[in-house]
This record gives C-alpha cells, sequence and structure tokens, in this order.
C-alpha cells in the first residue's frame, strides 16, 4: 500500500518520527504524536496504526542496540516477560485488524485524552517511589495477567504504551524505574514484528508513511537511548499534553 504524499508531507513525518522516536525511548507516548499526524494526512485509523509499526521497529532496534553497547540487557529478565508479552500482542494485533475504522478512530481519540492526564501528572514519579524497594522476583500469578494485558494493549493500539509498560513493570511486578525504561524498549521491540504481520497481511501499511517515519525514529531512538533519563522532561511533558489533547479532540468531534 503507497500513498500520494507529496515531499512537505514526507519530511514532515520525519520529523515528527525523530522528536517521537527520543520521546518514546526516553518516557513513552511518542507514537500520540505520529499517529494523529498519519489520520490527519489522509490515512486511515487502521493504517495510521499498521504502519507507525515500521518505524517503532526501526525505533526500538536502535535504542536496544544502544542499551546493549552499555550493558543494560537482562536477558534473564527478557526470557520470563516474553511468553505472555506475545501472545497478548498476537491477540491485539488480531483485533486491530478487524476493528470498524471508525471505531478505531473513537477509541484512540479517548485514549489520546486519557494519556494526556499521565502526561501532565508525570506518573513516572509515583512509580520511582514505588519501586524503591528491593525488587522481589515477580510470580507468574502476577507476571501473566500484566503481560497479557500489556501485550493486547500494544498489539492493538501501540499509542500511550510505554506508560502501560512502565506501570506494569514498576508497581506491579517491582522492578526499579530506570530498569523498567530499558525493559520497556526491548519489550516493545519483541512484539512489533508479530504486530507488524497482522497489519501487513491486511493491506494496512502505507509504504511512504512507515518509512518516512521510521526514517526519524531511528535516529530519535538512538539519541533517546544515549540522553540521560528525563532530561528536559517536564518540557516534553508540556508539549506533547497539548498536541495530544488538540488531536484527540479532533479526532472525536471533527
Amino acid at each position: 500500500m503507497a500513498s500520494g504524499l507529496e515531499l512537505w508531507q514526507v519530511l514532515a513525518l520525519a520529523m515528527a518520527g525523530a522528536a517521537a522516536g527520543f520521546i518514546n525511548v526516553v518516557a513513552g507516548g511518542g507514537s500520540l504524536l505520529t499517529m494523529p499526524l498519519m489520520i490527519f494526512l489522509g490515512l486511515s485509523p487502521n493504517a495510521a496504526n499498521g504502519s507507525a509499526r515500521v518505524a517503532i521497529l526501526v525505533q526500538n532496534l536502535a535504542a536496544v542496540l544502544r542499551y546493549r553497547r552499555a550493558g543494560k540487557l537482562e536477558l534473564s529478565l527478557i526470557k520470563r516477560l516474553l511468553p505472555p508479552l506475545l501472545v497478548g500482542a498476537s491477540a491485539g494485533a488480531w483485533a486491530a485488524t478487524v476493528i470498524d475504522p471508525a471505531g478505531f478512530r473513537a477509541l484512540l481519540g479517548w485514549i489520546m485524552l486519557g494519556c494526556a492526564a499521565l502526561v501532565v501528572f508525570d506518573p513516572s514519579r509515583l512509580m520511582g517511589r514505588e519501586a524503591a524497594s528491593t525488587r522481589r522476583p515477580a510470580s507468574a500469578a502476577r507476571l501473566w495477567p500484566t503481560l497479557l494485558v500489556i501485550g493486547f494493549y500494544g498489539g492493538m493500539i501501540q499509542a500511550g504504551v510505554g506508560y502501560l509498560i512502565l506501570s506494569g513493570l514498576t508497581l506491579v511486578l517491582g522492578l526499579e524505574l530506570l530498569e523498567a525504561n530499558v525493559m520497556k524498549v526491548v519489550l516493545v521491540f519483541a512484539y512489533t514484528p508479530i504486530a507488524l504481520l497482522f497489519f501487513l497481511s491486511e493491506g494496512l501499511v502505507d509504504a511512504t508513511a512507515a518509512i518516512s517515519l521510521a526514517a526519524g525514529q531511528a535516529l530519535g531512538g538512538w539519541l533517546g537511548a544515549s540522553a540521560a533519563l528525563k532530561r528536559g522532561a517536564g518540557l516534553i511533558r508540556a508539549m506533547l499534553a497539548m498536541v495530544i489533547v488538540v488531536s484527540g479532540i479532533k479526532l472525536l468531534w471533527f
């Protein structure tokens, strides 16, 4: 699937992708910028959802390589988290390909408005305090439901999944915030190829939009992983919240 995007639209997607890639890796919520932009440029909500996955995959590959180079990947933990996550993501991606575009547009609008509140109030502060205690290994009774829900949401929606992952890994599974942020990048990278296959099989990936975003988000992902965690987070939250509110209102009522 290829659209007739003009040059300025391609450049806009690449620049938005760079910003989104940085925000996604440092905190989360970058897809809440890129998905509405694609919709406003003429893609259907479902095609925007699918096309964003290519950029997410490239962005997180760059970040994972950066974290691996810094020795931040804990393979034993990754192996424990992946099975329920991948099952949930597969179910969520399938659901996303069959949902009515109008229904998905409304769902995305409400989710964006909800995520705006999370951006403003910065839940990572609470997560940081709650996760300060010594980490205890999560039992399967907590791990599987938590990762199934996270995977389903990520496979179906993607936008705002970073906040859900950070909440689940810190508040439910007891990881420290910095470790959870690294795991967030790894987990999204792991389930994205599965979700992407579902969207590709339904013709819901716009090649031009996907490649434009991917170019920007690869750069943003690398820079985000290299930057100090939370540097400039206050300004990012304020700007992101404003864009999310405007985009959510437009999706719902215009």
